[in-house]
């Protein structure tokens, strides 16, 4: 039996760590079915519960464990670190860290030390929330597997529509985002090639984001880490693809996206 709960408690998942037989155990509940989570930590009456992330207080109000409140960031950086030793990853001493979860936020890390630069209302919840208006789909594992069998052209604009042979830079890059108007207008659209393009979308205004910063901290090394990767290789795709056009490294380290929850775990 646990005697200690990491909880990160996010806007849309609501991700959970604990340590049994020495090994980690991970799981992840819905925000909007709490009280599915709170049955959980009913069973483990006796752990402490070590909880972050925006919906902390929500969260804590519902049950009757013992709750100690972790700060955001500190959690998901020392979480994220353990991740990192966990898995045998070897980063160089500075680089950016993104954490896509329902919005993107960007971190800094330089050896022990780490600093949030900023953020973006551009991640999960934009993905989930578009897909639905766009697409009337609201399970996330359905939307990114019809994703994965998307074709972009025809409703995202590329470059070489615009100019031909005579790109004066690479043709494939995306002129506009949903901007073939013309041909959407002359084709069927089908709902594996909108989501296609809008994970393109979101991984790219992420990358454009994070590339200045990367720069302003004299790094190549960008770190992507949250939920939004789960299960999602599509997006992890389409940021790798930039790689060599921009002179960056991308890493995705495994079970990244519980970062906030074993941050949680091992606080204090």
């Amino acid at each position: 039996m646990a005697n200690k709960i990491g909880i990160d408690a996010g806007g849309t998942l609501i991700k959970t760590v604990h340590l049994e037989n020495e090994k980690y155990c991970y799981q992840t509940f819905s925000t909007s079915d709490i009280s599915d989570v709170v049955s959980w930590v009913n069973n483990h009456k006796e752990a402490k519960l070590m909880i972050t992330g925006g919906k902390q207080m929500a969260l804590a109000k519902l049950v009757e464990n013992e709750v100690e409140m972790v700060p955001e960031f500190e959690a998901t950086t020392s979480g994220f670190r353990a991740l990192v030793d966990r898995a045998k990853l070897h980063l160089p001493d500075n680089y950016l860290v993104v954490n896509v979860g329902t919005g993107t936020s960007i971190h800094s890390v330089n050896g022990q030390s780490a600093e949030r630069l900023g953020g973006t209302g551009v991640g999960g919840g934009m993905l989930m929330g578009l897909a639905y208006l766009l697409t009337g789909r609201t399970d996330f594992q359905e939307i990114t597997r019809l994703a994965e069998k998307g074709d972009r052209n025809g409703i995202d604009l590329k470059v070489k529509d615009i100019y031909g042979d005579a790109s004066p830079i690479g043709g494939d890059l995306t002129a506009s985002n949903f901007g073939f108007i013309e041909r959407m207008k002359q084709q069927e659209v089908k709902d594996e090639d909108v989501l296609a393009c809008l994970i393109g979308m979101i991984s790219e205004s992420i990358l454009m984001m994070a590339i200045p910063f990367a720069k302003t901290i004299s790094t190549s090394n960008i770190v992507f880490i949250g939920s939004t990767f789960q299960s999602n290789p599509l997006i992890r795709e389409q940021l790798e693809r930039f790689e060599e056009l921009f002179d960056i490294k991308a890493y995705f380290p495994h079970l990244g996206q519980f970062s906030g929850a074993v941050g949680a775990l091992l606080y204090r």
